[in-house]
């Protein structure tokens, strides 16, 4: 049963980590693959509780331009795993999902570094020979090959050998590299905001980063508030600027047969 079960759980982890050749559509988030794993071991309830609480740990987990956060995909499966096995519940959950995931983000690194820029200088002799299907083969292949497969086999040879042989594989790693990472963790979210504004804020865009500000502070409107009104800002500002266009080439084309 142990077996049968890391297999499943395996094979959902390469499920989930395959959003990485799709698109974002959050299916590694702990409350989805917490649902996931507990359909695979025949405890939804506890998969679903074990998926929020998991989901509140790693609330601010995302990846923000350069700043990569620990691996909520094996943390979050493989403490909702030993959570329901042990029937230790969140302390079990909690424990190991952390130092789990700041594990696997090691590794994770170490395979993007040196893995990744074979496809990456492949898909651009393809871009160059203008095949767009070799392109996109390229992205599929090494989704698969180091974002998918190795998380899955991670995740359940872990599982398999149970709880106290990753505690023992964790004590291994020195206090202050753990540290380091906890801190680090903490850091690289703000980091990843410096990058994308650095990219991103330029000075036709100042006045929007202005009039955001000018929201939040004088008229107290949360930032989800402030999110609705972007979007819906951005919505009319995208409807007009199209119009405009149509309408100059229209123009456009008016002059060209007048001529």
């Amino acid at each position: 049963m142990m077996l049968t079960h890391a297999i499943l759980i395996a094979l959902v982890t390469m499920l989930v980590a395959f959003e990485w050749c799709l698109g974002t559509n959050l299916l590694s988030r702990p409350i989805v693959s917490g649902v996931l794993v507990g359909l695979v071991m025949g405890d939804l309830k506890e998969g679903i509780i074990m998926g929020a609480t998991l989901e509140l740990a790693f609330i601010g987990a995302f990846t923000i331009g350069a700043a990569r956060p620990p691996d909520i995909t094996s943390g979050g499966i493989l403490g909702t795993a030993f959570a329901i096995t042990t029937g230790h519940g969140a302390s079990i959950a909690l424990t190991l999902a952390f130092p789990i995931a700041a594990l696997y983000l090691i590794i994770d690194n170490l395979m993007t570094i040196f893995l990744l820029p074979m496809f990456a200088h492949k898909a651009d002799r393809y871009a160059e020979e203008g095949d767009l299907k070799g392109i996109a083969r390229m992205h599929i292949i090494s989704g698969v090959v180091i974002k998918s497969i190795p998380r899955g086999l991670f995740v359940g040879l872990a599982f398999y050998l149970g709880s106290p042989a990753m505690q023992s594989l964790l004590s291994y790693i020195p206090n202050f590299v753990q540290t380091g990472i906890t801190i680090a963790t903490g850091i690289l979210p703000a980091m990843g905001f410096g990058l994308l504004l650095q990219m991103t804020l330029k000075k036709e865009y100042v006045v929007f980063l202005l009039l955001g500000f000018a929201i939040y502070s004088y008229l107290k409107v949360p930032v989800l508030g402030i999110s609705i009104f972007a979007g819906i800002l951005a919505y009319i500002l995208v409807s007009i600027n199209s119009k405009i266009n149509q309408q100059h080439h229209k123009e456009v084309a008016a002059d060209d047969e007048d001529f």
